[in-house]
């Protein structure tokens, strides 16, 4: 049994963040990574992907996100690139390909079992794992019987497998509107979603939101505890989703009410037959 000060488990920008404050506290943290190289689940992100927020609020303590444009987008490969470099700068141990199956009590400590049968004794653990690992597959009506592909946008790369297909995405969030959008470009693409997609703009008067949430303070302002329910989180949108939307590219419509075949039933009773589903359910 391995004894250790702390355990981080998740190795992408979470999981970093926290090792460095736990260093900053004079504690040695071990970061417990499930993918076979670091940065976390960044390099399986698919191919187009760009972080929400510009490079200037992109970086990590300790380390600013390079570049001379601070007002752009990073492309993914730049933020693998980062937080890569920002984990062999980390004075951490940093262990990939370690994937951990439960972490229960042990008198004071905490022991964390990993896949494989080893074992670590920690003293705390924090969780920093996100949710790509473990995608939600909700039960829709007939998906189970659906003969065409069915993926998770977590298994998403780019638009090359469905060009000249019919493919029909699941969700209203930005990740499925993000690949509905780029769908649209080589494919007749459904957009399936309980009710119309909200809209946020991304930049106002030139500059990110993210700017206005810090400068107003709105971005540490409590407002979970006035709120009943979490607010539905709009899609962040430089104006491409909705000239997309408008001009039915992609098309959306309500959720399907079942399926045969290969063929999705909405609610009106029409049948639609598409190559593949792709869940873009958190």
């Amino acid at each position: 049994m391995e004894y250790i000060d702390v355990a981080v488990i998740g190795g992408g920008q979470s999981g970093l963040a926290a090792a460095h404050a736990l260093l900053g506290r004079g504690l040695r943290p071990v970061v417990l990574g499930a993918a076979g190289r670091g940065a976390g689940a960044w390099p399986r992100y698919c191919d187009s992907l760009t972080p929400f927020s510009p490079a200037r609020c992109s970086s990590l303590p300790g380390m600013p996100f390079p570049g001379a444009d601070g007002d752009r987008y990073p492309h993914r490969d730049e933020v693998v690139a980062y937080l890569t470099a920002y984990a062999d700068r980390l004075d951490a141990d940093i262990r990939t390909a370690q994937r951990v199956t439960s972490v229960r009590r042990a008198g004071s400590a905490c022991e964390v079992v990993l896949e494989g049968g080893g074992r670590l004794r920690a003293r705390a653990v924090i969780a920093a794992s996100g949710t790509f690992g473990r995608p939600h597959r909700p039960a829709l009506p007939g998906l189970a019987e659906f003969t065409g592909q069915v993926l998770h946008a977590a298994e998403y790369r780019s638009p090359v497998p469905f060009t000249g297909g019919r493919p029909a995405v699941v969700g209203a969030g930005n990740s499925a509107v993000q690949i509905a959008a780029e769908l649209a470009g080589t494919a007749r693409v459904m957009l399936a979603t309980r009710g119309p997609v909200q809209c946020a703009a991304q930049r106002i008067l030139g500059r990110d939101l993210h700017f206005w949430t810090a400068r107003t303070g709105l971005d540490t302002t409590p407002l979970g505890r006035l709120l009943r329910r979490p607010p539905r989180q709009p899609v962040l949108d430089d104006g491409r989703y909705r000239t997309a939307l408008a001009a039915g590219r992609p098309d959306r419509r309500p959720p399907f009410t079942g399926t045969d075949g290969a063929e999705l039933i909405w609610p009106d009773g029409q049948r639609q037959e598409v190559d593949a589903v792709v869940l873009a359910t958190g």
